[in-house]
């Protein structure tokens, strides 16, 4: 979390958010980098989450967008996909809680994803939660495709790390900027023909939900934005190979990928087409995700925040992005063809 919103978050404002959602116990902290988000008990024993974001993040127009998103999602049938929001007593889906300098913390309550997090090496982590995985985003998919109203989301190129990402990396290489807008350009030249733009989660990865019997749970919507559906699935193949490659697979890194693309595409197509010519960019939103991570973790991460593994982590990003090289150089339509 950035310092100037480190400085006004503090116990009170969790403990005015517990309070108003009738919350009880000890609040155990689950993450900060741009939410704050904690898992505390209803009064009846029931474990939630609940989530505080500040002004300067997502205005309140935009949150009640995104939980707009998810009752649509429940009406369309995906309602075991996806962790529902929940109201406080008073009947709220969202709690103002103000902040010394006249800003404010958007609190919101989730429903719980039941099971666990899949890890690679994990039992979970095989072929068939790949199909769970694309059917589920496929699904969600389906359900955007239905909306016949605009939500108060951003489009793709309005993102912060998109819009300033000139100014969080003005201490960087000059080079990474300058591949930024050519990333850009090739994305801005994109077409936008019916059934392949819309509403979409934006950031299904493995730490965006848990699997219990066999079945995906996605929660985190804060990243809800318009663009192509195909950004959904670049996502998971970015994420899938930036952690480490199964034991299973050795050495053999692009047997992984190959194995988990065909894998979630299997599962995507049983709900959804997907058109070959949009698998012939993947690669370029794969680009995209490399840019706009190593964009936030310069805006996010002072220098002394930096530890030794997050610099060689970058390092790999650059080292990319200076070569104009997606984290993965497939005929993502070959290889889909010759399995099919």
């Amino acid at each position: 979390m950035e310092a100037s919103v480190e400085k006004l978050f503090g116990p009170e404002r969790l403990e005015d958010a517990a309070l108003r959602f009738g919350l009880q116990g000890d609040p155990k902290k689950l993450g900060d980098f741009e939410n704050y988000i904690y898992e505390m008990q209803t009064a009846e024993g029931i474990s939630v989450i609940l989530r505080l974001t500040h002004s300067s993040h997502r205005s309140l127009e935009e949150i009640e967008a995104e939980l707009d998103f998810l009752q649509h999602l429940e009406a369309e049938g995906c309602g075991k996909d996806m962790a529902s929001s929940l109201a406080s007593p008073s009947g709220s889906r969202i709690e103002q809680i103000m902040a010394a300098d006249g800003s404010c913390f958007y609190a919101c309550l989730f429903r719980k994803a039941p099971g666990g997090r899949a890890v690679p090496d994990s039992e979970a982590w095989n072929r068939q939660l790949f199909a769970e995985w694309g059917a589920v985003t496929a699904r969600f998919h389906n359900a955007s495709a239905k909306l016949d109203r605009t939500f108060a989301r951003r489009q793709w190129s309005e993102d912060d790390l998109i819009a300033n990402a000139s100014a969080y990396l003005q201490d960087e290489d000059p080079g990474i900027i300058a591949q930024l807008a050519s990333v850009l350009d090739r994305l801005h030249a994109l077409p936008r023909p019916e059934g392949s733009y819309g509403l979409l989660h934006g950031d299904i990865h493995n730490g965006n939900f848990f699997v219990h019997e066999g079945r995906i749970t996605v929660f985190d919507f804060d990243d809800l934005e318009y663009s192509w559906y195909i950004h959904d699935v670049a996502i998971p193949l970015y994420y899938a190979l930036s952690s480490r490659i199964p034991d299973r697979y050795g050495a053999d890194r692009d047997a992984y990928a190959a194995d988990f693309f065909l894998g979630f595409l299997q599962g995507y197509r049983s709900e959804r087409e997907m058109p070959e010519e949009w698998l012939d960019v993947l690669g370029l939103f794969l680009e995209m995700r490399d840019l706009t991570l190593y964009t936030v973790l310069a805006k996010k991460l002072g220098p002394e925040e930096l530890t030794e593994g997050i610099r060689a982590w970058m390092g790999q990003m650059k080292e990319r992005i200076m070569a104009g090289t997606p984290i993965v150089s497939f005929d993502f339509r070959e290889l889909a063809a010759a399995r099919r």
